[in-house]
């Protein structure tokens, strides 16, 4: 009897420690927690660099490589999954080392452009901060996110894909994305692996100071640094414009305009987890987040400008609560607050940026 009585108590305590535990994740998600819900990470393999170009310019050179992130499904004949970047190294003296950055490309409608956005070869030359942070002494890698530019037909092999077809390229991220919610993973731990595997190859490079190693991001390229930063602890400081939102804030009912649903981080309702929970865990690692004051009516006054204000406060507070001591939040109204990377904010990141990993 007494031992019937013990195992009951003991299922009861059982049962009341789950229960405190889901209450607990519901309120103060720990690590555990939100690297469950990233999803399964594949085996990390020896990384392995081929050198595809290398051009000469002003102050260094400028690599495109390609790099081993992962092997493919056989069971969904894909094939093995091979990033590509383009690296920039500053000319150093003998021995000397320079800090690095990763710099992600946003997404917009262009998916053939990737890449040499940031590093200045195309699209919108305000976005080219990969090559202007290159120009100001660091070790740069630009890499490809995994459905844009080269890294397209590891997606879907179409043939020639050096022609813009947002439909075509929309419909091959979504199949992309697919693989990974039937292999048990999602899109954000797909972006926060392949980011740890850019790192992995700067990790190689005899010029960088793997001491000072940041980030930047606009947009899509700022919003995958909240789950990437948490991810990878070797980044110090870094930059994320116009990007950074409340993932669960795109499937509230209320608000307006269409999602994918490929963008959800699934479980994350349930376990009471949103972005500023990935924020508060970069802590104490440095962060600056800039966003557009105006960005819902593109430069107009609109009703629903006051989330941004409203989601930096969140993101701030978190981060501090979670004992981070170096953060800075800009709401800017230069070039009338749009989605956009404005001179005078990019200039505010670079000096930030320099303080933090360049006190060259």
């Amino acid at each position: 009897m007494l031992s019937f009585l013990l195992c009951v108590m003991l299922a009861l305590a059982s049962i009341a420690q789950t229960i405190l535990s889901e209450d607990t994740k519901h309120t103060s998600p720990d690590d555990v927690t939100l690297k469950l819900l990233l999803g399964e990470m594949p085996e990390r393999k020896p990384l392995l660099i081929d050198t595809l170009e290398s051009t000469q310019l002003e102050g260094g050179r400028r690599y495109k490589i390609r790099y081993f992130i992962e092997s493919g499904n056989p069971v969904l004949a894909t094939p093995d999954d091979w990033g590509s970047a383009y690296l920039f190294i500053p000319k150093l003296s003998k021995g000397e080392k320079a800090p690095a950055i990763v710099a992600m490309h946003q997404d917009d409608v262009y998916y053939h452009i990737g890449k040499s956005e940031p590093a200045g070869l195309m699209g919108d030359s305000t976005m080219y901060y990969g090559k202007e942070l290159f120009e100001r002494g660091y070790v740069v890698i630009c890499p490809d996110r995994f459905y844009h530019a080269d890294r397209r037909k590891t997606c879907q092999d179409w043939g020639d894909l050096s022609e813009n077809d947002y439909e075509r390229d929309f419909f091959t991220q979504e199949k992309r994305i697919g693989v990974l919610l039937s292999e048990g993973r999602n899109t954000w731990g797909k972006e926060a692996y392949d980011f740890s595997r850019a790192v992995d190859v700067l990790a190689t490079l005899p010029e960088v100071d793997m001491n000072n190693v940041g980030a930047i991001g606009h947009s899509a390229g700022a919003n995958v640094l909240s789950y990437c930063l948490f991810f990878e602890p070797r980044i110090k400081a870094a930059v994320a414009n116009c990007g950074m939102s409340e993932i669960n804030d795109y499937y509230n009912y209320n608000r307006p305009g269409t999602v994918p649903s490929s963008l959800a981080l699934p479980g994350s309702v349930k376990y009471g987890v949103n972005t500023h929970d990935y924020v508060a865990g970069i802590a104490p690692r440095a962060l600056f987040i800039s966003e557009g004051a105006h960005q819902w009516g593109d430069g107009a006054p609109d009703p629903h400008d006051k989330n941004f204000a409203e989601v930096l406060e969140l993101f701030k507070s978190t981060y501090l609560k979670n004992g981070g001591t170096d953060i800075e939040t800009i709401l800017f109204e230069e070039n009338g607050g749009r989605h956009c990377f404005p001179s005078g904010v990019k200039e505010q990141a670079y000096i930030w940026l320099d303080k933090h990993l360049n006190s060259n």
